[in-house]
């Protein structure tokens, strides 16, 4: 298991690279600020309320997945729970609110009963963990579409040290636990990512919710 935590570490660390010397340099960045507004704790809240009732259904869905299939099947839907980490991030632009998203996103999935029982938390910490790493690294300057996939990337991956810790699995043993690797980091490069991304773009441009200026 140090092993695989090592493993998936370095995975974040390499992704939060991408994220920071590939694409687009601002001019200006956010850096460290934790001033949170009462504007941007509203959009924290609602957000991670909405993908939790999301994925509820989506996350039952990935336990019969993987209780049936393994790693390998799990691994197919791994990258779609963390869009709501992504939009969170690029509208507010402030350290933490993709853990926070996480931690309050994965409570209501607990609450509407969540295959996994409280166990369900631990992704959204794993989960938003990873996001937080790979904007760290860009000093959270940076939200581009780069940022966006290798954030979804790595958050998708870093979740299965959970699953892997959740569900007894020994990645010395287990080698369906890293036949999906590049199923988890595909699967959320697009359906966290991607999806997160434009999203965030979407609302953005709608005028109703702005991201928060750099």
């Amino acid at each position: 298991m140090a092993l695989y935590f090592l493993f998936n570490v370095a995975i974040v660390i390499v992704l939060g690279l991408v994220a920071r010397f590939i694409g687009e340099r601002p001019k200006k960045t956010n850096g460290f600020n934790f001033n949170y507004t009462t504007r941007d704790i509203v959009i924290i809240a609602v957000i991670a309320a909405i993908a939790g009732v999301i994925n509820t259904g989506t996350g039952n869905l990935w336990y019969l997945a993987n209780t049936s299939l393994g790693p390998l099947g799990g691994a197919l839907l791994q990258g779609a729970f963390m869009w709501a980490y992504i939009l969170a991030m690029f509208l507010v632009r402030r350290p933490g609110a993709a853990l926070l998203v996480g931690l309050i996103e994965t409570s209501v999935e607990l609450l509407l009963g969540n295959a996994a029982g409280i166990g369900t938390l631990g992704w959204g910490i794993t989960q938003g963990l990873a996001v937080e790493a790979v904007m760290a690294i860009s000093a959270y300057g940076k939200f581009d579409l780069w940022t966006a996939l290798a954030a979804g990337a790595a958050s998708s991956q870093f979740g299965t040290l959970w699953t892997a810790i959740f569900y007894g699995w020994d990645p010395s043993y287990a080698s369906d636990v890293w036949l999906a690797v590049p199923i988890n980091l595909i699967s959320g490069l697009i359906l966290s990512g991607l999806i997160g991304y434009l999203l965030a773009r979407a609302i953005a441009q709608t005028g109703l919710v702005r991201a928060a200026a750099r």
